[in-house]
């Protein structure tokens, strides 16, 4: 049956703080004995307040949830119920609470927006370019001035080598280019029949390091050979599709992004990261990557093609060289890995990337080139 939430809190209270016994205890606030001697042993979580199966995640967990969706939508990113879901799942699992293969389902969903009626699902609007355009000036001067008060307040103005931007990449093997023939002519080229998507994380400082590229493989477990011909450094995992997940993103940050920071010691990184990218964001990033002097900045929507270094000035030669040299090397049969690792080396080299941070506007921390940008486009 149903009970009173402060009865229970209070009962709760009293045989855990004032020592009183739990039959002494239920009966003084009119809670079930068993239902009391429950959480009082840890078996069920206080914030319970119905009977039958204790609900997968806390109240305060919940809540957690509720704040990353809000905080999100400050930054102009609204989620599907599917990808609500895929945010649920990927805390649970990063908090023990789920099984990465049990994700949870619609009627989990259904029972999450009831408890939380500040929460409601409505109807994206189509944003047109024009207006797109306008909101984009106003978003960018306040961007620039939370990202300039995040520069003076850990003391990041001169140390380029502790900014960094990080961005996926998806490839694969099967690709197509276009070449020059005759007009009535048949041109047929040789291609790779795989056709599954390999992800790329990659990351680099606004001094021009690179840090080595991190691999997502589709499969169900990762096997040595798929790094052969690997760089210094360059890591990897695998999952069933092929892309990244908030799992395997944590991961990246724990045991691949921390192992190679240079000249870090205990000062602070500034890690620039996209927001429309579900494997980029998830519930307790922040706080976990602040207990690690790891300060995260989420892009605002629509602003990643000229805001995000990496989309502005690494990833479309990336996307050329390593077409060409697909191309050049498929009779050799070499390995995907291998080929994107020299890819990456040249796409991310330190050239690319200052000048990425340099037209981004980053650094050096520059509004007026964003500006002209907006004015011209």
């Amino acid at each position: 049956r149903n009970y009173d939430r402060e009865s229970l809190t209070n009962a709760y209270l009293a045989a855990t703080e004032e020592k009183m016994s739990v039959l002494g205890a239920a009966r003084q606030f009119g809670v079930p004995v068993q239902t009391l001697r429950d959480r009082v042993k840890g078996h069920i979580d206080i914030d319970t307040v119905k009977s039958g199966k204790s609900p997968v995640l806390s109240e305060v967990e919940e809540a957690l949830i509720v704040d990353f969706l809000k905080q999100m939508a400050s930054l102009g990113y609204s989620y599907m119920r599917t990808e609500v879901l895929q945010i649920a799942t990927g805390y649970a699992v990063t908090a023990g609470k789920r099984d990465r293969n049990n994700p949870f389902t619609l009627r989990w969903y259904a029972g999450f927006i009831g408890r939380w009626p500040d929460l409601k699902l409505v109807r994206p609007k189509l944003l047109e370019l024009k207006r797109a355009k306008a909101g984009n000036r106003e978003i960018v001067p306040a961007f620039f001035g939370d990202l300039s008060e995040l520069i003076k307040k850990y003391d990041l103005n001169d140390k380029p080598y502790l900014i960094f931007n990080v961005k996926e990449k998806g490839i694969q093997q099967k690709h197509t280019v276009n070449c020059v023939a005759g007009k009535n002519a048949s041109v047929k080229e040789i291609t790779s029949l795989k056709s599954s998507t390999t992800t790329i994380i990659g990351c680099g400082s606004a001094s021009g390091v690179a840090i080595p590229p991190f691999f997502v493989f589709a499969g169900a477990r990762m096997r040595k050979e798929l790094l052969a011909g690997k760089s210094a450094g360059a890591d990897g995992t695998t999952s069933e599709s092929g892309l990244s997940n908030s799992i395997i993103f944590r991961h990246y940050l724990e045991h691949h992004f921390l192992k190679h920071v240079p000249g870090r010691r205990d000062d602070h990184v500034l890690l620039i990261l996209d927001g429309h990218n579900l494997s980029h964001v998830s519930v307790g990033l922040e706080d976990w990557a602040r207990g690690h002097n790891i300060i995260i900045v989420i892009l605002p929507a629509h602003t990643s093609h000229f805001l995000q270094p990496l989309d502005v000035g690494c990833y479309d030669p990336f996307q050329k060289i390593y077409k060409d040299e697909c191309r050049k090397q498929i009779i050799k049969s070499k390995n995907i890995c291998e080929i994107a690792c020299n890819v990456y080396s040249m796409a991310l080299s330190p050239e690319n990337l200052r000048s990425a941070f340099k037209r981004a506007g980053i650094f050096p921390l520059d509004q007026t080139v964003i500006e002209q940008y907006l004015q011209q486009s």
